[in-house]
């Protein structure tokens, strides 16, 4: 399970980004997640529950949104969602589109509390 290594690297980043505000804890953590980013979303919310414990982000809420998956035609020049099994455009019905998003785990927004 690789959300393990996934959410002390999370972590790891966030303590970098918390010591910029001496004192504070870290109490919300909003993360952006793709369907081809490859974590899964429920084993990376179990396991940060696990590794949290005795960190800056004890207290912390994580929340995770998943993304859709967006396209952009090369042929019609149209951004569309599609489905991870069906990237032909909606628009023209080309097969000759590229990701443009739900492609990444990104850290989309932390909150802390500064005493």
């Amino acid at each position: 399970m690789h959300e393990l290594s996934i959410c002390q690297a999370l972590l790891e980043q966030l303590t970098t980004l918390s010591q910029q505000h001496p004192g504070g804890r870290i109490v919300g953590i909003h993360l952006h997640n793709g369907p081809l980013s490859g974590v899964e979303s429920a084993l990376l919310q179990h396991a940060f529950e696990i590794y949290k414990k005795g960190t800056l982000a004890d207290q912390a809420v994580l929340t995770i949104e998943n993304q859709p998956l967006r396209i952009h035609c090369r042929d019609c020049l149209g951004d569309s969602e599609a489905s991870i099994n069906d990237w032909t455009c909606p628009e023209c019905a080309s097969l000759a589109t590229e990701v443009i998003g739900g492609d990444a785990l990104i850290l989309a927004r932390l909150q802390l509390d500064i005493h």
